[in-house]
């Protein structure tokens, strides 16, 4: 079929369980048009560094994938995504975010809305908690609209609360145009109380994330999702934060990467901020105002 290697990578990543992880195995071992060769007649199991990353149920897995393939039309799935206006870029391509190319854990693939182009210059992720208070939101808000103000993109994954709230902020800015990262399809829009927020950061700026169209946000998926925050990010600001949660898995993965982590200190009687003010009981830099984040840049 006269295909891009886009079409088949998208086709891949629409397979049941392929995450990233496999997803990366099977295209680092072959062009995206070979691997579904491979997955049709499950003779990658003969690869013992794919078969590593499908797991201990390789065999399981393999069956699945070989029966769900043959029924797959790749042209029209593809044309899916034409006619969605979802652009899709693979390790390696043109396309391809310049940042992420040498993370420790690059995406096989990225599905994107918007325009990739402001992928560049200085970028600071904004992260915190779904349930955040009055002053999270107004500070998450306030950092999200000076930080655009002053040149730089805002990375966030467009969650309810210090996500949606510094988006938000980014936006009213009208200066540099925001990042979001995703844990669904680019076709399912979660949480649906964001869905404008979620269609002006694609007008302005560019939405993106590893699932296929129709893909719900499963909860594995975010996880994967706070790695690529982590790794799109120069600097990492945690606004507000229970002591576990998403938030502190990203600065897990920003730690992981040598990313600096900022946390803004919080109420020491709020739940919503033991999080943060724990990081900056355990060394994090104290973001009280934007400058303080612009010095880490």
């Amino acid at each position: 079929m006269d295909l891009p290697p886009e079409a088949w990578s998208a086709a891949l990543a629409a397979l049941p369980a392929m995450g990233p992880a496999r997803n990366l195995a099977l295209l680092r071992r072959w062009p995206a048009s070979e691997a579904w060769a491979h997955v049709l007649d499950r003779s990658w199991l003969l690869d013992p560094a794919v078969v590593a990353a499908a797991g201990h149920d390789a065999a399981h897995l393999a069956a699945t994938w070989s029966t769900v393939a043959a029924d797959v039309d790749v042209a029209a799935l593809w044309q899916r995504y034409v006619d969605a206006g979802v652009g899709v870029a693979a390790l390696g391509s043109p396309a391809y975010p310049a940042p992420l190319a040498d993370d420790i854990e690059p995406p096989a693939m990225l599905f994107l809305r918007g325009d990739p182009s402001v992928i560049a210059g200085p970028r600071v992720a904004i992260v915190g908690t779904r349930a955040a208070t009055r002053y999270g939101t107004d500070i998450a808000y306030e950092f999200g609209f000076e930080l655009a103000s002053a040149g730089v993109a805002v990375v966030s994954g467009l969650a309810l609360g210090i996500d949606g709230a510094a988006h938000a902020g980014a936006l009213a800015s009208s200066t540099t145009a925001p990042i979001a990262v995703v844990g669904s399809g680019l076709d399912v829009i979660y949480p649906k109380r964001h869905a404008v927020l979620w269609r002006e950061i694609e007008r302005r700026g560019v939405v993106l994330g590893e699932a296929p169209l129709g893909a719900p946000p499963e909860r594995w998926r975010f996880p994967a999702r706070n790695r690529l925050i982590a790794a799109l990010a120069d600097v990492v600001v945690v606004v507000e934060s229970r002591e576990l949660g998403g938030s502190m898995h990203t600065v897990n993965e920003a730690v992981r990467r040598a990313r600096p982590v900022f946390a803004v200190p919080g109420p020491v009687r709020s739940a919503a901020s033991a999080g943060a003010n724990r990081l900056l009981h355990d060394g994090a830099q104290a973001a009280c105002d934007v400058s303080d984040v612009l010095l880490g840049l």
